[in-house]
């Protein structure tokens, strides 16, 4: 008999308050004001790769355009653990229509800055809004539906992210072409306006009668310390640093390290990923093939059209629509995982998603850039396994979770697939550009992708291992 996942409030209902307890809504209306609110900060994370000519030619500094994206998804993965939080205390309506609201007044200020440093802030302060919008889109949708409802309903929402990696470099050539890249950032006032609208009149106001206790300032700043050097050393090659920088960084990411760690060990202090995702295999597992799911994607869908555009098998408009399956291949995995989890278990659904996990990425280690076929029937794979692997890791982790700590959990999710994201990009962009330069001669790019996609194949295989300790979870008191 298949596995079953416990409802995160069976084994503590005894000390439930009404407050904790599921909330009857009109589930149309609020998934409506969800959707769309997931869809903005979505979208505002793949839109400026299309956009980025039209803000080469206005503002120059070249050498910052890599801030544009590093900084918005850097204070989105800060924000998230916040926004967990406050949902927790505050309820999940009233975090929501704060999210919200800092995103729309960032968004217009990012369509009317006037130079790159101004434009770099703004994207990150679009970036703060944008993660709590997300985690809090998972967070009230996890309150409001039952155990049946929540897997459901959670791959939908994880559909929106491939309908936005589809959707967002088309729709920003489009309004670049028509009216100008601003008006794109501007239309995220009205819209917002919108959601907050719905949300405000349909999400459910509860809040946890317990709730726990969220970073301090000083884990916040070693925390994003230690991430930031992090990822500087990663790209490292790209940049050129020079011996020093490299000693600066590492020292840099262990006192950092060392520091967040201490903190964490005094009394009362919680840092930005609850100890539970170290200390429990339910949490620990889900959490481990989260970032391996996120790591191999977004690694593949940054690297493929670089690769197509190198080898000369396909032009630069062609490449970039050829990472269409893989966003395709998200909303179709998410969509099987609610059907999937009622018939077998969350074990073999991850474990299933991880072997179409690796075997994209091997394809695309066979033919790094020679075949489009080939390039969209990887892309597709790992798509497919990304929705599988994401959307069950998410209910597990929801229903492992404590109902006061439904929110913090359930927003770490989210922190994670962000950091496999950002690792993921970083990692594998720096193995191609290494190995292009060692290898040298004519086919020294194509070998080079090989090698990177060869690379992300084995990190899907060990994905693949976290997956199967995941297990039959029971509801923490």
């Amino acid at each position: 008999m298949p596995e079953t996942l416990a409802h995160p409030r069976q084994a503590a209902a005894s000390a439930e308050t009404p407050a904790e307890t599921p909330v009857a809504v009109p589930a149309k209306a609020l998934v409506a004001g969800v959707l769309l609110a997931l869809f903005l900060s979505a979208i505002d994370s793949t839109v400026v790769g299309a956009l980025l000519p039209a803000i080469a030619h206005g503002f120059g500094h070249e050498s910052l355009y890599p801030w544009l994206v590093s900084g918005f998804l850097l204070a989105g993965v800060l924000s998230v653990p916040f926004a967990g939080l406050a949902a927790d205390r505050s309820g999940s309506r009233a975090a929501m229509t704060a999210a919200l609201g800092w995103f729309a007044a960032s968004s217009l200020a990012v369509a009317l800055v006037t130079d790159m440093p101004s434009l770099i802030a703004a994207r990150a302060a679009q970036g703060i809004g944008a993660g709590g919008v997300t985690a809090l889109s998972y967070v009230l949708i996890g309150q409001a539906f039952d155990n049946a409802g929540r897997a459901k309903m959670q791959g939908l929402l994880s559909s929106v992210w491939g309908l936005a990696a589809v959707a967002g470099p088309l729709l920003g050539t489009a309004v670049q072409a028509t009216v100008g890249w601003r008006w794109l950032f501007a239309a995220n006032v009205p819209l917002a306006a919108v959601a907050v609208a719905v949300i405000l009149k349909h999400g459910p106001g509860t809040r946890s009668e317990n709730p726990g206790k969220g970073p301090d300032p000083v884990a916040l700043t070693t925390f994003a310390a230690a991430l930031s050097a992090f990822l500087l050393l990663l790209v490292g090659p790209t940049l050129h640093l020079r011996v020093w920088s490299y000693g600066a960084l590492a020292a840099v990411l262990v006192a950092a390290t060392a520091a967040h760690v201490r903190r964490l060990r005094a009394p009362g202090r919680t840092g930005m990923v609850p100890a539970d995702f170290a200390v429990r295999p339910a949490q620990r597992n889900a959490g481990l093939v989260t970032i391996g799911a996120a790591v191999t994607l977004y690694a593949s869908v940054t690297l493929l059209p670089l690769a197509l555009t190198a080898s000369g098998s396909a032009g630069s408009d062609t490449a970039g629509l050829l990472v269409a399956p893989g966003a395709l291949g998200w909303v179709v995995g998410s969509a099987l995982t609610a059907r999937l989890l009622q018939q077998r278990s969350a074990r073999t659904t991850a474990i299933g998603g991880t072997f179409l996990l690796a075997l994209g990425s091997a394809v695309l280690a066979l033919f790094p850039g020679t075949s489009v076929a080939g390039a969209a029937v990887a892309e597709l794979l790992i798509g497919v396994g990304t929705g599988l692997v994401t959307s069950t890791a998410l209910v597990h982790v929801q229903n492992a979770a404590p109902a006061r700590l439904m929110g913090t959990h359930t927003s770490t999710v989210t922190l994670l697939r962000n950091l496999g994201a950002a690792i993921g990009v970083n990692l594998l962009a720096t193995v191609q550009t290494t190995a292009a330069r060692s290898l040298g001669g004519p086919h020294a790019d194509t070998d080079a992708y090989r090698i990177a996609f060869a690379v992300l194949t084995a990190l899907a295989l060990l994905t693949a291992l976290a997956a199967a300790r995941l297990r039959q979870t029971r509801t923490a008191d």
